[in-house]
């Protein structure tokens, strides 16, 4: 009985998700894009650093940076469970953008 209330109550919130609007960051599929996701992740607040992301997004879109490579470091840094993930996340980006001859930033 429990777990049929359960069903019932995630229909209903999925069915109110529907036709609520886009949050930043998503795309027309409803998934997070990957500036939304690094953003969020890497708890980005100041502008300088919003600017960063975007040049990454950019690098990547423009196909000069393996989006494989942004995921695993993204990654990487959210698990090392830092207050600020970002700082570990620019260096080691750069580092390993630096081992396949890309300049990043």
């Amino acid at each position: 009985m429990r777990s049929l209330r359960l069903a019932v109550a995630f229909l209903l919130l999925g069915a109110t998700s529907i036709a609520a609007p886009l949050p930043e960051g998503r795309d027309d599929s409803g998934s997070v894009g990957l500036e939304g996701r690094l953003v969020a992740g890497l708890q980005v607040r100041r502008p300088a650093d919003r600017d960063y992301i975007g040049r990454v997004v950019g690098m990547v879109e423009e196909g000069r940076l393996p989006p494989k490579l942004v995921d695993a470091t993204f990654l990487w840094a959210v698990r090392r469970r830092q207050r600020h993930p970002l700082p570990a996340f620019r260096e080691a980006l750069r580092l390993q953008a630096d081992r396949l001859g890309i300049a990043v930033e």
